[in-house]
């Protein structure tokens, strides 16, 4: 109804008392003519709706060619094992367990969320099964070399992309379980527990964290003596914060565990050590002086079953103490190559690099999982018309929405590549490039996962209310990986660490009036300020100070 309309109508009105009645109904009637007309001329018709340019739309994806060889770009991007990516992934397509749906006549797999937390884990274990029935998992654990170890990456990767739970599951097996075997066993450790691991007949899961205690593994209270004259270990938790918390494969699934525990003998702490202590029996029954609870319904990971354990005197072989760094002799003597406490700790915490490097990796395909689906949805959502009667604006074609996103593209194309940096220089590692890697991966654990939290959240906005569709993937991301920011190692205290580091090595060499190489910050050496002792409020405002 134009205004002209309104007025006319509202002016007849105000003069309709003075007229007769028959005056009044033509009134009404006009008023009501005028109405109609406009809901009539406002209704869209057939043959509006069908040339509507929105609706005839096709993603570009699925009817243009790509403008670069997206074959080329896959081989910068990922790198190595690309065939048997393919491989995994195309397992997946085939078993209904992963969920595959047909999409512009190309199938893509996806996780269902419309699942209760049992039926999340249960599928999360059927679905290693399936892979592993297939052969996905064959040398993981009893091959050895660089080969394996890119194989492995490979298709860990594959399976972040799938599914967080897929994925953390089968790390605490392979990288936790197993690789605490690996590193901190020895001969006859990997001769009878890493094959039966391979084949999954056992399934193993990692006892490190307490309710008390995470970050500060030294300070873990679950207490381990020696009996001499049985020639066991007794374990026990001697309070409620020494309970081990959020173990994953606890809860339903493991059959064993790595206990990580401080070790007394003769009345002397030696320190935190590892044990291998079987938790259920091959019925599912947990074991004697063992209790577990399930630690419940979480923001995400429900795929994973985790729990908490407490430990009641529990015995186990004297063979069960991990022993490639220090052994308890039949007698009770500790026996161990490494004499400073300190350096025996660091040497049983080198090899949990490897889960800070996968979790990066890990961060990094979520962001472009992420990414692409938001940048798809702003290449075929439309809003607004710069003109009458033409086709609204698509999303990608706004200057706002291209800040938003294309930013965030470049820095995960930037960290794909230091992820692949990360992989070679773990997997050709060397006892001198530890404390290197170590630094590295720290750092880039923490980097990748609060740039990949920033991502799904920016994702999430950029999609508008289809980012809080599960099926979409990207609002079910942000509670799936909110936790990669404090497992394996809290952010904030990494970067502390990493930070430590850094300027240890830089003082040292500034001592020896030597140039600091390495990792990338020799612009250090550049004339830089002189870093105070102490820092001060009058410091940090003065002009000649620089923050690296």
């Amino acid at each position: 109804m134009s205004p002209s309309s309104i007025f006319s109508a509202n002016t007849s009105t105000e003069s309709s008392k003075n007229q007769n009645p028959n005056s009044k109904m033509e009134q009404a009637f006009k008023r009501t003519q005028i109405l109609t007309n406009h809901l009539l001329q406002s209704a869209p018709s057939s043959q509006t709706l069908s040339s509507n340019a929105c609706l005839s739309y096709s993603p570009p994806e699925l009817s243009e060619n790509y403008a670069f060889d997206i074959k080329d770009m896959r081989k910068l991007i990922d790198r190595h094992n690309l065939e048997e990516r393919d491989w995994l992934f195309g397992l997946m397509k085939q078993s209904k367990l992963f969920n595959p749906k047909v999409r512009g006549g190309k199938v893509f797999v996806s996780p269902d969320y419309n699942q209760s937390m049992e039926q999340q884990r249960e599928m999360t274990l059927k679905r290693i099964e399936y892979l592993l029935e297939k052969g996905a998992f064959k040398g993981w654990l009893t091959e050895k070399g660089e080969d394996i170890e890119m194989r492995k990456f490979a298709g860990f990767e594959v399976c972040s992309i799938y599914d967080h739970s897929l994925f953390t599951k089968l790390g605490v097996h392979f990288f936790l379980w197993g690789g605490a075997i690996q590193f901190f066993g020895t001969k006859h450790h990997h001769d009878k527990w890493l094959r039966d691991t391979e084949n999954y007949s056992i399934k193993g899961c990692f006892a490190m964290t307490e309710l008390g205690h995470g970050s500060n593994v030294r300070g873990l209270e679950t207490v381990t003596t020696y009996d001499s004259n049985t020639g066991e270990f007794v374990i026990n938790t001697p309070c409620e914060s020494a309970q081990k918390y959020w173990i994953g494969g606890a809860a339903n699934h493991a059959t064993h565990t790595v206990v990580f525990s401080q070790l007394h003998i003769n009345g002397t702490n030696q320190g935190v050590h590892a044990f291998i202590v079987q938790i259920r029996d091959a019925d599912g029954n947990i074991c004697p002086n063992i209790r577990i609870v399930d630690c419940g319904h979480k923001i995400g990971l429900n795929g994973v079953d985790n729990g908490r354990i407490w430990f009641d005197n529990v015995r186990v072989p004297r063979e069960n103490l991990l022993n490639s760094v220090a052994d308890v002799s039949p007698d009770g003597k500790y026996l161990s190559s490494i004499e400073n406490p300190d350096q025996r700790f660091a040497a049983f915490m080198a090899p949990l690099t490897v889960g800070r490097v996968n979790i990066a990796i890990s961060s990094v395909y979520q962001s472009k999982v992420a990414l692409a689906t938001s940048i798809r949805y702003a290449l075929t959502r439309r809003a607004f018309s710069l003109k009458q009667n033409e086709p609204e604006v698509l999303l990608l074609d706004y200057p706002s929405h291209q800040r938003r996103l294309f930013p965030l593209v470049a820095k995960t194309y930037a960290m794909s590549f230091a992820a692949n940096y990360l992989k070679m220089l773990y997997v050709k590692r060397t006892p001198q490039s530890n404390k290197t890697i170590h630094i590295v991966s720290s750092s880039f654990k923490a980097t990748f996962t609060w740039n990949n939290m920033q991502i799904l959240q920016e994702c999430r906005e950029a999609c508008g209310g289809q980012g809080l569709k599960t099926e979409n993937r990207v609002g079910q991301l942000k509670g799936e990986y909110d936790v990669q920011s404090t497992f394996e190692g809290d952010n904030l205290i990494l970067m502390q660490q990493v930070s430590k580091a850094l300027f240890a090595e830089y003082m040292a060499a500034q001592k020896r009036n030597k140039v600091f190489k390495g990792l990338g910050l020799e612009h250090m050496n550049k004339p830089c300020p002189v870093i105070p002792l102490q820092l001060t409020s009058t410091t940090l405002r003065c002009s000649q100070f620089q923050v690296i």
